[in-house]
């Protein structure tokens, strides 16, 4: 039967407003070192242009149309955590696809295929041949399933989330963004499922090809006494139709009405 999965563990990040720097896991602050008591100032190099319109602009642009994604990343709460997920998005189409592995956590460890059109939800496991269908229209709410079809992969989220950015690139640019800017879980992007407890700004690159299409978002996150955690996804296939296909109905199975409860 559809449920929420725990595929991805729950993952606390330390945050800066709620310690010194000390207790953070991040490096601490060298002393400042003895300057010169006098001497010619140095110059410096102007400081690149704010770039952030040009992001949130070009991340509302993918959100619009059609593509496709890949995620990686790692899960610092488990030691060998990692998730990969590939799927596809349609807004104006309401179609959304995701496949999405868990390795390396012990008893969360799984794989999970997702397609939606509309209200209709299909989903099974890896070792099902069976789809399972969900009507998300009659649910209560949507989140007993885990699936937002205005924003099923964190993206716009992630837009709001945007604090700063500048171009380190003709196709890249380089910024800041709030890990506790909502409430709803959108990391990694594509793959809406870690809630994270990170007070402070986080770093994040961002690149484009030649049509400005954003082809790639890498987010960092640095825990104490934990690994870096790591997010990258990858867009393809922008503007282009998805290949995302309803299940055969011979291969298909309702949901339990308990889900509509």
């Amino acid at each position: 039967m559809p449920r929420r999965s725990p595929l991805l563990a729950v993952l606390v990040l330390a945050g800066a407003a709620l310690a010194t720097s000390g207790c953070l896991g991040l490096p601490e602050p060298e002393s400042e070192p003895a300057r010169p008591a006098a001497g010619p100032s140095a110059s410096r190099s102007p400081l690149p242009p704010p770039a952030k319109d040009d992001v949130v602009a070009l991340l509302t642009k993918l959100m619009e149309a059609q593509y496709t994604y890949h995620v990686e990343s790692n899960l610092p709460d488990e030691a060998t955590g990692k998730v990969s997920a590939t799927g596809g998005y349609d807004h104006a189409g309401q179609v959304f696809e995701e496949d999405v592995t868990v390795t390396g956590t012990g008893s969360t460890d799984g794989h999970r295929h997702r397609i939606v059109f509309g209200h209709d939800l299909y989903s099974r496991d890896k070792d099902s041949q069976t789809w399972v269908h969900l009507d998300l229209s009659r649910l209560k709410s949507q989140a007993l399933d885990g699936v937002n079809m205005d924003n099923p992969t964190g993206l716009a989220t992630f837009t709001k989330s945007v604090v700063s950015a500048t171009a380190s690139g003709p196709h890249a640019y380089k910024g800041l963004f709030a890990p506790m800017q909502s409430s709803e879980e959108f990391l990694p992007v594509g793959r809406p499922s870690v809630i994270a407890f990170y007070t402070k700004n986080a770093p994040f690159t961002l690149e484009t090809d030649d049509q400005g299409n954003v082809t790639s978002i890498r987010v960092e996150m640095e825990l104490q006494d934990k690994p870096t955690f790591v997010a990258t996804t990858t867009f393809a296939g922008h503007g282009q139709a998805l290949a995302t296909k309803r299940p055969a109905k011979n291969k298909t199975a309702e949901a339990d009405n308990m889900y509509y409860r």
